[in-house]
């Protein structure tokens, strides 16, 4: 009885797992689908909160070009951080959409200092 018992309980939480996982992976295919079809959505200016624009604190605020930050949306990754190194003093930092699609996602701040 016990042994049925625990192998319900981990086909539960590995269904609940892949479901989640799942979830994930349709929402990326979509955006992918999107950005395959159409110059539209790479077009538009990334949402704030999900970038965060890195530089040296011994410099003033850097200024990010439109053509920059366009590039945002093409290089998000579905599992990793990707960064877009601008110059020697900023990068940006491109949160994953399975963070950025995460129930519990927090918005970073667009601007920290290194």
């Amino acid at each position: 009885m016990k042994s049925l018992i625990i192998t319900i309980l981990l086909m539960t939480v590995t269904t609940s797992f892949l479901y989640s996982q799942n979830a994930v992976s349709k929402i990326v295919e979509k955006e992918q689908v999107q950005t395959a079809s159409g110059i539209s959505f790479a077009k538009e200016l990334p949402k704030e909160g999900t970038y965060q624009i890195i530089y040296k604190a011994t410099e003033s605020i850097p200024s990010i070009d439109n053509e920059i930050l366009f590039t945002v949306n093409e290089k998000r990754k579905a599992e990793e951080v990707e960064y877009i190194i601008v110059d020697e003093q900023t990068k940006i930092k491109i949160l994953p959409y399975s963070v950025i699609y995460a129930k519990d996602f927090t918005p970073v701040a667009t601007y920290i200092t290194e």
